[in-house]
């Protein structure tokens, strides 16, 4: 092999190596709950707690694969509350998450997504007597 080629070879072996490597996907984490929630993350690798978010606040970090592990099963969970999501080679490059009032973990949601909480109500009827009234 020429001295040429074998250079050209390293290049491209060079260039092959660090695009692509990764897949890295921004994760921002808003808490609509009244407490602070532990966030822990869990990939194919490991687990790990990546940080508090306090009531009413955000985080964010960052989530990185490699290209070997995709698709990839992974899980957020904020406390008691989880929620398990999959990541695949053509996965956007920023997700949000959201802790609810009630502590539930929801997403991954997209740039144009929206996060709605709606509130329980039940309907409350109140009995009517009938009676009749003789003169």
């Amino acid at each position: 092999m020429t001295f040429k080629k074998t250079l050209l070879m390293a290049v491209i072996a060079s260039a092959a190596l660090a695009t692509g490597c990764d897949k890295k996907i921004e994760l921002t984490i808003m808490n609509h709950s009244e407490s602070a929630r532990t966030i822990q993350l869990t990939t194919p690798d490991e687990t790990s707690t990546i940080g508090s978010v306090s009531a009413g606040g955000r985080m964010a970090t960052v989530l990185k694969l490699k290209d070997s592990d995709l698709p990839a099963q992974c899980r957020m969970s904020a406390g008691a509350a989880a929620q398990s999501f999959s990541v695949t080679k053509d996965s956007p490059d920023k997700w949000w998450f959201h802790v609810t009032k009630d502590g539930q973990v929801t997403g991954p949601y997209g740039k144009d997504d929206v996060h709605s909480e709606s509130e329980k109500t039940i309907d409350v009827t109140t009995p009517i007597e009938r009676s009749t009234i003789l003169k």
